[in-house]
């Protein structure tokens, strides 16, 4: 019988807080163990418990996300709970998906999965706390080095999202003198909603995309820094750009420059709740996707960009290079001249690093969920 934890997807549909890549990934692991006729679950103390079948479809497999009414958010959430009451542990001897880093720093559920031979398989997103605690949170780094940890000395295998994140876990075990269970490198996949209509502040207007979680990594100081130059250099005719996002941790100076600059609150629209469907319909409509980003795992919004035809504008990270090749028009994230006019040139109706892009997007080759599924799938098999 194949699991799948649900931990971090819980807790942060419980908390209101929108999905981020990872827990999109954590959504498409439950729906596909939930089409194999497999079981979800969530840690709960030390161990593993089951979700009812009932709260599958009512709620996880749904992709409810945090902008529903409130009187519809608080029946969801009271219906969950509900859900979770009482519930038992996942059986001996079964197989569980583990796609979020939610407990993995926790001896004692490690020892609880042991002590009932549970086949463990877990996503490693990225080693960014370790490769670039700069941009983590401080006590991020000794949390990540636990998981990591654990992870090797317990997973039955590890799967990741790139080969720089499977370089990045060779690396940390060799430096741990730790030996590494079988891992397969297989790439994130796609699965697009309806787009909405195009936003009304917006769509008359020629504009740009941000698009992550606002914190240190992805750079958005330079972007916004850049927009006061191009309000001052075109004043009204200056584009707009679309911070998509919510606002995270250690961001202060960008926060105050959303906040409280003038000069590029004309241009500037924040949107921080955002369904996906919404921010599909921006992405469609954009100049193209800034990626100013000084570390990444994987790069799914270059990915998701580059799949539905919109340009990208990207900091030359390895892990974006692996899916994107030199299709995007690359700026190193320090560059603010290169990146200044890579935006004044695709903003022109008449842009040829836009158009040159477009022509090379004809190459791009997109990844699915049943092509990702696949690899994972034989995994498991593999390593029975």
């Amino acid at each position: 019988m194949l699991y799948a934890d649900v931990t971090r997807l819980v807790i942060r549909n419980i908390r209101g807080i929108h999905h981020t890549g990872i827990d999109r990934v954590n959504l498409e692991y439950a729906r596909w163990v939930h089409l194999q006729g497999g079981g979800l679950c969530l840690r709960r103390g030390t161990e593993l418990k089951l979700l009812s079948r009932e709260s599958w479809g009512k709620f996880l497999l749904s992709d409810i996300q945090p902008g529903s009414p409130n009187r519809q958010k608080r029946q969801q959430v009271a219906f969950l709970l509900r859900a979770l009451a009482f519930r038992r542990s996942v059986p001996p001897e079964t197989t569980v998906a583990v796609t979020t880093h939610s407990w993995l720093a926790c001896q004692k559920t490690w020892q609880w999965v042991q002590s009932r031979r549970k086949r463990t398989f877990v996503f490693i997103h990225d080693l960014i706390p370790i490769q670039y605690p700069e941009y983590s949170h401080p006590r991020e780094k000794a949390l990540h080095n636990r998981r990591l940890e654990n992870t090797l000395i317990h997973s039955t295998g590890i799967i990741v999202n790139s080969c720089c994140t499977e370089s990045g876990v060779r690396d940390f075990a060799e430096e741990a003198n730790l030996p590494a269970p079988p891992i397969l490198v297989a790439p994130l996949g796609q699965n697009f909603p309806e787009p909405s209509a195009p936003y009304q502040d917006v769509k008359s207007h020629p504009y740009f995309v941000i698009l992550g979680t606002i914190e240190p990594r992805k750079n958005h100081l330079l972007l916004l820094t850049l927009w006061r130059e191009l309000a001052k250099r075109y004043g009204s005719k200056a584009p707009h750009l679309i911070v998509v996002g919510r606002r995270g941790w250690e961001c202060e100076q960008v926060v105050d420059l959303l906040d409280r600059c003038d000069a590029i609150r004309p241009y500037l629209v924040e949107r921080n709740k955002s369904s996906d469907s919404e921010v599909l319909a921006l992405l469609q409509g954009a100049r193209a996707l800034l990626m100013p980003s000084f570390a990444e795992g994987f790069g799914l919004p270059v990915q998701e960009a580059l799949a539905l035809g919109t340009p990208v504008i990207s900091s030359p990270l390895n892990a974006i290079k692996e899916f994107a090749g030199e299709i995007p028009d690359y700026a190193d994230p320090f560059d603010g001249k290169r990146w200044l006019e890579l935006i004044e040139d695709y903003v022109r109706t008449d842009s040829r690093c836009r158009s040159a892009q477009v022509a090379r997007m004809k190459g791009f080759q997109q990844i699915t969920w049943p092509q990702h599924f696949s690899k994972v799938q034989e995994f498991f098999k593999a390593t029975a």
